[in-house]
């Protein structure tokens, strides 16, 4: 129920974390606006509104469209089959709850 209404009050009344900049929570908030005609990137300039935004300020466009800028961070891996760059997380044998066995879906 507090998720549902806090997606009521808006984007607008998201508090983020100290660690994510001003520019950046600019930049969230201005393309999850709830009307799509107010949504950065959806306006008058287009994409050119989200290139030109603060939080991108000094990022090679052109670069990334040539497929010439580096990765910021390359993962090391030892073949096809290393998963050691992702969390683990043991297997889940909990069993659902009964609730989730109703049958409510069984024609969806």
């Amino acid at each position: 129920m507090n998720t549902y209404n806090i997606i009521l009050r808006g984007i607008d009344m998201i508090e983020f974390p100290k660690k994510i900049t001003k520019s950046a929570a600019n930049l969230i908030k201005r393309l999850c606006r709830d009307n799509p005609s107010e949504r950065l990137g959806n306006q008058k300039n287009g994409i050119k509104d989200i290139q030109k935004h603060k939080w991108f300020e000094g990022f090679n466009w052109e670069g990334l469209r040539q497929g010439t800028i580096d990765s910021p961070f390359t993962p090391t891996v030892d073949g096809p089959v290393d998963n050691s760059n992702f969390d683990y997380f043991p297997e889940d044998n909990e069993e659902p709850p009964p609730d989730e066995e109703s049958g409510w879906d069984t024609e969806f």
